[in-house]
């Protein structure tokens, strides 16, 4: 790393987080960062152990509704159905503050930023604190086995399957994640109002869903799909914006991103494809990217009708101003 590395972008990690990752990738990375990543997460930790001790009871009285969860590849459009369903005030999604500090956001909810807007590592879109964001990014921070430790090191992305599915961690793995997904979506629903059904968007949990149906009994799925091509292309250029501002060490040589890119899409349609029909066919729908973007009105009013999500009316013009805010 350069001489800059001490003030390198990174993750919130605690403690726990931090030992995991290290212990899956013990590559030798800068001392400056090394320390840098415990000193943090150890403060991180303290302040989540207070966290949880404040909010224990609270949170052990909150009653979930079943989530909604958008699922698909990534770059297949899961993003922006997140951000127009979040549009309806019926819905609750993990806020970008709250999923990059876990370990506080309930402490400092009141005082948490609002305003600022920031471009995303891709280019492609603009988020505040505000704005609806991937649990995942929760998970990794707090020490849930998670695929996005490849952020940090690249390495990890030749078990990138392995990291996404509980199901194939260690016993104590499994339940850590069981306890970080559930604490997450519990906090956010005590923030926004035990009453609003949860918004939730991780292309990971793709490979999830059987965990994901019995820890949320009645739990929906919507699936995004895009053309192939045009995901293949995006995804290359998330995973290299990606390292560019957070590996910790040298990204591998782009035929192996490429290769490694086509293997993780194939795994992922196969579990899809293994497990959608025993889904109930009143708690799934598949959404193309291509129709929503076409014509995003009548294909959210689809979605409400399949899946009786209630009336759309009031949401439809939200969406209109932000498809014309957001012509890209």
């Amino acid at each position: 790393m350069n001489s800059g590395a001490w003030s390198r972008p990174a993750f919130n990690l605690n403690l726990s987080a931090w030992r995991g990752i290290r212990g899956r990738n013990p590559e030798p990375i800068d001392r400056r960062l090394e320390l840098r990543f415990y000193l943090a997460g150890s403060v991180l930790s303290a302040l989540g152990t207070l966290q949880r001790r404040l909010y224990r009871s609270v949170l052990a009285r909150v009653d979930l509704r079943p989530p909604l969860f958008l699922v698909g590849h990534w770059r297949s459009g899961t993003t922006l159905l997140h951000e127009l369903l979040a549009l309806d005030e019926s819905f609750a999604a993990p806020s970008t503050y709250a999923c990059f500090n876990p370990h506080q956001f309930l402490l400092a909810r009141h005082r948490a930023p609002t305003a600022t807007r920031l471009t995303r590592p891709t280019g492609d879109m603009t988020v505040s604190p505000s704005s609806p964001q991937e649990e995942e990014f929760a998970m990794l921070c707090m020490g849930a086995t998670s695929p996005y430790e490849a952020f940090l090191f690249p390495s990890a992305l030749r078990r990138f399957e392995d990291l996404c599915d509980p199901d194939l961690f260690e016993h104590a793995q499994q339940l850590q994640w069981n306890d970080a997904i559930t604490w997450i979506l519990k906090a956010t629903a005590y923030v926004s109002g035990v009453e609003r059904r949860l918004l939730v968007k991780s292309p990971a949990n793709s490979f999830r869903i059987p965990r994901l149906s019995a820890l949320f009994p009645g739990a929906m799925f919507i699936r995004l799909v895009r053309e192939p091509c045009a995901v293949f292309a995006s995804t290359l250029k998330l995973w290299q914006s990606m390292w560019e501002r957070y590996a910790l060490v040298a990204p591998p040589v782009r035929e192996i991103l490429t290769e490694r890119i086509m293997e993780t899409r194939l795994a992922l349609e196969r579990r899809l494809q293994s497990v959608w029909p025993a889904l109930p066919a009143d708690r799934v729908a598949t959404v193309h990217y291509e129709e929503l973007v076409a014509d995003p009105c009548h294909t959210i009013g689809l979605l409400y009708e399949w899946l009786a999500l209630g009336d759309p009316s009031p949401l439809l013009p939200k969406v209109s101003e932000y498809m014309a805010r957001n012509r890209r």
